[in-house]
């Protein structure tokens, strides 16, 4: 179980780093149209965390 909890959070931060350094890299013109793209995109990485946060919660609690 501790394996899978590790690959699980590599990957999210693996995809997080990948996004938010290609947002990084476009010009003004395109930055600026997609800001509200990437603020959702944001949003969606942390609700990503928090329901993965619950879920390993549940499952340790039911577990004991």
């Amino acid at each position: 179980m501790t394996i899978s909890i590790i690959i699980v959070v590599a990957i999210s931060l693996v995809a997080l780093i990948g996004t938010l350094s290609l947002a990084g890299k476009s010009d003004s013109d395109y930055s600026a149209s997609t800001r509200g793209n990437l603020l959702n995109l944001s949003y969606i990485y942390m609700g990503l965390a928090l329901i993965l946060t619950v879920g390993i919660i549940y499952f340790v609690i039911k577990l004991t």
